[in-house]
């Protein structure tokens, strides 16, 4: 079911009487960092987005699409993750987020829909066009210690930059398994959003593929300036312009999300410039187990019925199959 603009609306209602917002500092860029150091950042903080499956959709060919986002705040043990609104265009189901441990937390959007905070209301039986911005935040509940990302200076950008794009490519074979990529490129066009095609403002030359969509696009500092929307051109299908989406990608700047967030009175802090050598050193020693799934249909299969019944909304850490909600970790 899409997300119309009138309950686009309702909602951000609703989140303003209740929740009050925090803007970000604009500040200067951290210190250059290497790609392999920049590939350790986004390694610890993009995750996975995709709904939950039951025994027997992959056989029966159910369609699925799992998405990309990034981890950019976090409140108590409430954590907010950045993604593309196509990632999550389908509402009243679940949603599970894969996290750099391994881990897939629940997100209920059945019970509640206060778990995913829209920018934008698709229009058109396939969004074929988006009112907004291609961007919406997710949340889910966790004990664990997950990083941020650094929430880099997006006006600071300029034609020529080095941009970075982390996410989880499909592959063409459809397998099961799935590995997190790096995609280095250059910031080739920066452009005023247009509020009626999803508010994409950068085009990079970055090459990306299905499912890398709302993967956090980085700077040459490791900071997350932009949001991945969409591919290059295919046929009639384009981003911002039909010439220059023949050779470039699109993406949203961080700047939009933030002052989105603010008018929609979100309660988010962000992590400000340099990147923390822990955080480069956390992603250069777990990479092997953070960047690989083995079976992604087997990892997001849940339970849906016992969960919705019997789990708290929001979830309650890693809920697969058949496995119970685990104890606190206390660190």
């Amino acid at each position: 079911m899409n997300f119309n603009g009138r309950r686009l609306s309702a909602l951000l209602l609703g989140i303003a009487t209740t929740i009050l917002a925090i803007a970000l500092p604009l500040m200067a860029e951290g210190p250059i960092l290497s790609e392999k150091e920049i590939d350790a950042v986004a390694s610890q903080t993009t995750v996975v987005i995709a709904q939950g499956l039951q025994k027997g959709d992959i056989e029966a060919r159910k369609e699925w699409n799992p998405g990309s986002g990034v981890i950019v705040s976090r409140r108590n043990r409430t954590y907010y993750v950045l993604t593309a609104l196509h990632v999550v265009r389908t509402r009243e189901v679940v949603y599970g987020v894969r996290t750099s441990d391994g881990e897939v937390h629940f997100v209920d959007d059945v019970k509640t829909q206060e778990n995913i905070y829209p920018f934008g209301a698709e229009e058109g039986e396939l969004g074929e066009k988006i009112q907004g911005f291609d961007m919406a935040i997710i949340k889910f509940e966790s004990d664990r210690k997950y990083p941020v990302a650094i929430m880099g200076n997006s006006t600071q950008l300029k034609k020529g930059d080095r941009v970075y794009i982390s996410g989880w490519p499909n592959p063409e074979d459809e397998s099961a398994r799935r590995e997190r990529i790096l995609s280095a490129g250059q910031l080739n066009e920066i452009i005023n959003p247009p509020w009626s095609d999803g508010g994409y403002s950068l085009l990079y030359n970055n090459q990306t593929r299905r499912g890398m969509s709302g993967g956090p696009v980085f700077n040459a500092a490791g900071e997350l300036i932009g949001i991945h929307g969409r591919g290059r051109a295919q046929k009639e299908s384009y981003c911002i312009d039909p010439t220059l989406s023949t050779s470039n990608s699109c993406g949203m700047q961080t700047i939009h999300f933030i002052k989105q967030a603010e008018a929609a009175r979100l309660q988010l802090t962000f992590a400000p410039p340099p990147v923390p050598k822990q955080l480069i050193a956390a992603g250069m020693k777990s990479r092997k187990t953070a960047d690989v799934i083995e079976n992604i249909y087997e990892a997001f299969t849940f339970d849906k019925r016992a969960l919705l019944r019997d789990g708290p909304s929001g979830g309650c850490g890693s809920l697969l199959l058949g496995d119970p909600c685990p104890a606190p970790n206390k660190d």
